[in-house]
């Protein structure tokens, strides 16, 4: 900068001061490499559902590890991240229990969210302690703000050493990640040359498919461990206590409040007089399904299955309404008015009726067809969106009752009791016992073996004792035409059986393949070769 001296009459060149040098600590040079091997991890296991056995391994190692680390920095957690670690921890063996590929995928993601969530509450980074309605905000802000603010920190902590060998190091990694393009380019126009390639594939004994994959995970686990670190660096340095405030999530959210109590009264009326008329009109017809009774004309099928999606629709739609309400009528001070209450009250209870008509008419469905994963999950998300109502319902009564985060905590639960309850083994054993004591008319083949390996053992079952009631067993079957549902269930063991002579590797071992292996083994299938007669089916 160039200035004028008074004094002398000269100009002068003011340099500019120099930059003090960023430092690192200990603990944030460790984290550092440690979100590079879990960017790298992450990629060698993705996707869970091809090595759910590696995810699990990974999710428990990240969890812990990182508890550990904050430990040795004698930071506190906090109540929150703490319980939602355990919840992960709680879900994380369903990876191996299960053969389930949505749940692996849910599991999988929950966990890397909680972890991240884990790493901006440490420090009480949190807006209001993490048990607070701002809870959504506070899950944002760890997985949409604080990785982006210190996305560029990882690099430099890594290489944040003394000394001329940080910056050898630095050089060579460049110097090697620059050649490995050129490289891979020239072999491959050489190739052509068959004595080059044998005397390079007797040089370099390597599988290159196996080495590239690694180099691009390690590539890929770059900008990963930047997007992790970040969020470390930011809660340990407080980069973002100022950005997103309790006190300024609130003002925002008083500033939405623009809506008259009048005419939010007008504009929902309306509707619930149709709820009022509907029940009134319709009452007989939809409480058919808890006496067992149809109405007149009209088949258990068309029954169950008319409605139950609209009432379930519905029911949602609900539930948007309510947190319109909340978020945008108008009220005096923090707490909800009557009007506000009464009409969450309102909308609350018409849904329970709705959901409780809606489950009665799932359950006769499920017991007139059997059970398949679509109608568990269908269960299973009412009974999670009516405790989720009763959690409103209690809130107009407990004005201090935190909504929020008591629904997560609730839904979680829930979900952890559908993740660890080997939903589809269940399913299958439901189906086969129901089909074998003839409370069940008809059994779905075609959709037991969607289930996959977590149905071999109830069919391997349902085989054995259809082959009791022909004198032989499924040791002894020989396919040759398809002639009911014997062969179909037979033919289908013996081709899992030739698909499992495939060693199966560690990382994707789960419990549900070992349990099916034993099954067959116990009934005899695996020791024969049947491979030309099952791919006939």
């Amino acid at each position: 900068m160039l200035r004028y001296d008074t004094q002398t009459g000269e100009m002068i060149y003011d340099l500019p001061a120099p930059k003090e040098r960023e430092t690192y600590s200990v603990f944030e040079i460790l984290f550092a490499w440690l979100c590079l091997a879990a960017g790298y991890v992450f990629c060698r296991v993705f996707p869970v559902v091809l090595h759910p056995f590696g995810g699990f391994l990974f999710i428990v190692i990240l969890l812990i590890g990182t508890v550990i680390l904050q430990k040795c920095r004698k930071v506190r957690l906090g109540l929150m991240p703490m319980v939602l670690i355990g919840t992960a921890l709680l879900l994380s063996p369903s990876l191996f229990l299960s053969a389930n590929k949505l749940i692996h995928m849910l599991v999988y993601n929950y966990s890397l969210v909680v972890w991240l969530y884990s790493l901006y509450g440490a420090d009480g980074g949190t807006l209001e302690g993490g048990y607070s309605d701002l809870l959504a905000m506070d899950f944002l802000k760890a997985v949409f703000v604080l990785p982006f603010t210190s996305f560029s920190k990882l690099l430099p902590a890594l290489f944040s050493g003394k000394g001329k060998g940080r910056g050898v190091l630095l050089k060579t990694l460049l110097g090697i990640a620059m050649a490995v393009i050129p490289t891979v380019v020239v072999i491959s126009l050489l190739s052509y040359d068959k004595s080059f390639t044998a005397l390079f594939g007797k040089i370099f004994a390597l599988d290159w498919g196996t080495l590239f994959s690694h180099i691009f995970s390690l590539l890929v686990a770059i900008p990963l461990a930047m997007y992790f670190y970040g969020v470390f660096f930011s809660s340990v340095r407080k980069k973002c206590v100022d950005r997103v405030t309790a006190s300024r999530c609130r003002e925002k959210a008083s500033k939405l409040r623009l809506l008259p109590a009048l005419t939010a009264l007008v504009s929902v009326l309306p509707l619930l007089a149709v709820y009022g008329i509907f029940f009134i009109s319709q009452w007989g017809y939809y409480t058919s399904a808890f006496t067992g009774v149809l109405p007149d004309n009209i088949s258990y099928a068309e029954y169950a299955r008319e409605g139950f999606f609209q009432l379930c629709a519905v029911s949602v739609i609900n539930l948007l309404l309510i947190v319109l309400i909340c978020f945008f009528v108008r009220r005096k001070g923090e707490k909800p008015t009557v009007l506000i209450r009464v009409l969450s009250l309102s909308f609350s209870v018409a849904t329970l009726i709705l959901m409780v008509t809606a489950f009665s008419k799932l359950y006769l469905y499920i017991d007139r067809f059997g059970l398949t994963p679509k109608r568990l999950y269908a269960g299973w998300f009412m009974v999670v969106l009516a405790l989720v109502f009763i959690l409103v319902i209690v809130k107009q009564f407990a004005c201090r009752f935190k909504l929020l985060p008591t629904a997560m905590l609730a839904c979680v639960g829930l979900f952890a009791v559908l993740a660890l309850s080997r939903s589809d083994a269940l399913i299958a054993e439901y189906n086969v016992d129901r089909y074998l004591n003839g409370s069940l008319k008809t059994i779905d083949i075609s959709a037991m073996q969607d289930l996959g390996d977590a149905a071999i053992p109830s069919m391997a079952r349902l085989g054995g004792e259809l082959a009791r009631r022909t004198g032989t067993t499924l040791a002894e079957y020989n396919y040759r035409t398809y002639n009911g549902l014997y062969d179909e269930v037979a033919a289908y063991l013996y081709h899992r059986a030739e698909y499992y002579k495939e060693p199966m590797s560690f990382f994707s071992f789960t419990l549900p393949r070992l349990r099916a292996e034993r099954a067959l083994d116990a009934a005899g299938i695996r020791g024969r070769s049947f491979e030309n007669d099952v791919n006939n089916f």
